[in-house]
């Protein structure tokens, strides 16, 4: 096998601290499932126009039936005798899980490096599971500066302000916060105010115009949503449309337009950097890829750990990009990501419309 091809993507995180790195690269090497997603549930507070997905809970049964906390704590212990370390809590907006306090509660207590991510909105409700158990870090999503804009967005009152309340208590209890944010049409004219927020905030802010159609079920015309990138000076930024700008706000709305070299020889989930050592769970019981991804639909509620995790690496090991992909004349200039793609039978199968739009 070609050594450059399966490189380590953790190898370009400049700012994993080295001794991480090694950790990493140790679990690369070992096939170690050191980092997970566990995706609680679709609820949510907010309807985001751009979320792939949030149901309505009257819409949930149709695709499939939520975690319990027990099946969640299962994943969860086997998953730590397997190597998990690091763990993302998100949703949906997790806090929604009709029995979020009993998950969160049993998953601090096995001792993972947890990152909760959330809207921020409803954090207070839960001050003192979070006195008590503290994530590592809050990754918090940031739509806009005010109530108008958040209208706009996330289709909600007072969005901004119960985010902004969420964040000022994080803070004060002395968790880390990293906000993240998605620029779309809606709140395009609000991203001066949005840095001037962070500036005052003094918050790491990692903004992101990468809005992408999952094959996730949830129907959402993102089309009108995405904005044009800005102008943008050749770069080596090893990144997929704007998913950088870590740190503070300098630097970072121009980090909006960087894009990644592509190598057309590349296997497909190579890039990402879980290959080897992360996955995804869904809210009904799938382990994955990533979040945007239709399959594969590896059935962790069923199976074991363990055996699902060696399913998902010979899965990855197996994934190539369609023929169409390795004739096409625009093949090195295409910077495409697995997740733009469908899943089936093992195979990636082009969304026309993706063509189309690189083609136009």
């Amino acid at each position: 096998m070609n050594r450059k091809e399966y490189e380590p993507a953790c190898r370009q995180m400049e700012r994993l601290d080295p001794f991480f790195r090694q950790v990493w690269e140790k679990a690369y090497a070992d096939e170690i499932p050191i980092t997970g997603t566990f995706e609680l549930t679709p609820r949510c507070n907010f309807n985001c126009r751009m979320c792939y997905v949030h149901l309505p809970e009257s819409q949930i049964q149709q695709h499939g039936r939520e975690l319990s906390a027990a099946e969640w704590i299962r994943i969860a212990e086997e998953a730590r005798e397997a190597g998990t370390t690091w763990l993302c809590i998100t949703g949906g907006e997790p806090l929604m899980h009709p029995e979020f306090e009993t998950i969160w509660r049993e998953l601090s207590g096995m001792g993972f490096f947890i990152t909760l991510q959330t809207n921020a909105s409803m954090v207070s409700r839960y001050e003192k599971l979070f006195e008590e158990c503290p994530p590592r870090q809050c990754k918090i999503t940031l739509y806009g500066s005010s109530d108008e804009v958040y209208e706009k967005v996330c289709r909600v009152e007072r969005g901004f302000t119960r985010a902004d309340e969420g964040i000022r208590m994080l803070r004060q209890m002395k968790i880390p916060v990293e906000l993240v944010s998605t620029v779309i049409n809606q709140n395009l004219d609000d991203v001066e105010n949005i840095i001037r927020y962070v500036d005052a905030s003094r918050l790491p802010w990692i903004p992101n115009i990468n809005v992408r159609t999952a094959g996730r079920g949830v129907d959402v015309d993102m089309e009108h949503l995405r904005i044009r990138p800005p102008e943008r000076k050749n770069t080596d930024a090893d990144d997929d449309g704007g998913n950088g700008g870590a740190g503070n706000s300098s630097g970072a709305a121009e980090s909006l337009g960087k894009r990644r070299k592509f190598d057309p020889d590349r296997k497909p989930c190579t890039y990402c950097k879980d290959y080897r050592i992360g996955y995804w769970i869904v809210w009904n019981g799938y382990m994955r890829f990533c979040s945007f991804m239709n399959g594969p639909d590896i059935p962790v509620r069923e199976k074991p750990f363990a055996e699902c995790w060696k399913e998902l690496i010979k899965c990855w090991s197996a994934l190539e990009w369609p023929q169409e992909c390795r004739a096409c004349e625009y093949k090195e200039s295409c910077a495409r990501c697995a997740a733009l793609f469908d899943i089936d039978d093992g195979k990636l199968m082009i969304r026309d419309e993706f063509c189309k739009k690189r083609k136009g």
